[in-house]
């Protein structure tokens, strides 16, 4: 044993993971002894311009302090960042320009690369803490799939709420990738109002009219119901007063039925748009994951290879449309995992940190 992991080995190790999303940063804290799990803290942090706050920057001290190995990992959120079948700068040249992008050979026969003032501008975003490790997508895919990259041709696709990266690996080795701000993908217009106008037959009103999600007190007088109301116009015609505060109790009730019909309709808008919200954000991904497939079989350097598995690792408990439509469309054997990338940046800052 190396003296450093002697050394390493009396005392806890802290080893913390970081995933900036649209609105949130998750974090993960796991703190080791030797081998042994002993601690492990999840929590998440509101941001706004995806800059960390100081809470987050004073979460993630007070744990770097417990230990004097401590390491703290992020997950790349460059938006031009990719990875490549060749550790060869010469023949990666064929496949995109590296000018600008630094570069990380992978097992010795596939790289990844980001773009250079991508990564120092993450970089700046931590300064307080510093990082010690900084994860391609790609290089997360490959070992939360491991079991999967060594036999016939499959796809890895990993889902963030911004952003889609997917790969084909045959036989242990990579042929294929790609990476997609979804923020910048174009949404498929003609679904959405086809979906919309789906909702309003379904439900008989227009979720765009909003005179339709409300009842007109001025059309009571029109209903057989409330023809007492007609007597209101001279009241020197009542004999019976409680007569009227029938009708005034009726009014109230009226009223009262009329604000909950109303909270009602809300509610059912609201679940409907969020209904071809998901289905359209799932097209959203089965349109991108269609045209990378397309892009890969067109292409001579990928040896005509055909996908039978996609696996998808996705950060949210959605997904069944997508499941369905890369089933039904492309025909292919489709397996679904839920992913915490927190835990999974973390554990691949562990496994670094041993070599």
């Amino acid at each position: 044993m190396k003296l450093s992991n002697l050394i390493k080995n009396l005392y806890q190790q802290v080893f913390i993971g970081i995933v900036v999303q649209n609105t949130q940063v998750k974090v993960c804290v796991q703190m080791l002894k030797g081998k042994k799990l002993e601690k492990e803290v999840l929590k998440s942090f509101d941001i706004s311009q995806a800059k960390p706050s100081s809470e987050l920057n004073s979460f993630v001290k007070k744990y770097m302090d417990e230990s004097p190995f401590s390491y703290v990992s992020v997950l790349n959120d460059s938006i031009t960042q990719g990875a490549l079948p060749t550790c060869s700068m010469h023949e990666a040249e064929s496949f995109s320009d590296l000018g600008s992008c630094v570069t990380l050979c992978n097992d010795d026969n596939w790289m990844v690369y980001s773009e250079k003032s991508e990564l120092n501008a993450l970089q700046k975003r931590f300064s307080v803490t510093g990082l010690d490790f900084i994860f391609s997508p790609f290089l997360l895919l490959s070992s939360f799939f491991a079991d999967k990259l060594d036999g016939k041709a499959s796809l890895l696709v990993l889902i963030q709420d911004d952003f889609l990266s997917l790969s084909v690996f045959c036989e242990g080795k990579l042929l294929f990738a790609q990476h997609y701000n979804m923020t910048d993908a174009v949404e498929d217009e003609s679904l959405s109002e086809e979906m919309d106008e789906s909702t309003e037959e379904s439900l008989g009103f227009d979720l765009d009219d909003e005179d339709s999600l409300s009842i007109n007190l001025d059309d009571i007088d029109a209903l057989d119901e409330l023809d007492a109301l007609d007597d209101l116009d001279n009241l020197d015609e009542l004999d019976d007063l409680d007569e009227l505060d029938d009708i005034e109790d009726f009014e109230e009730s009226l009223n009262d039925a009329v604000e909950e019909s109303e909270i009602a309709l809300e509610e059912a808008k609201s679940k409907h748009e969020s209904k071809i919200d998901n289905f359209s954000d799932e097209y959203k991904h089965f349109q991108l994951i269609q045209g990378a497939l397309n892009q890969f079989y067109a292409d001579d350097k990928y040896n005509n290879q055909f996908v039978e598995d996609v696996y998808i690792a996705n950060t949210s408990e959605e997904g069944q449309d997508l499941v369905k439509f890369l089933e039904e469309e492309l025909f292919v054997s489709v397996f679904k995992r839920h992913i915490y990338l927190e835990k999974e940046i973390a554990l691949l800052s562990i496994q670094e940190a041993k070599q």
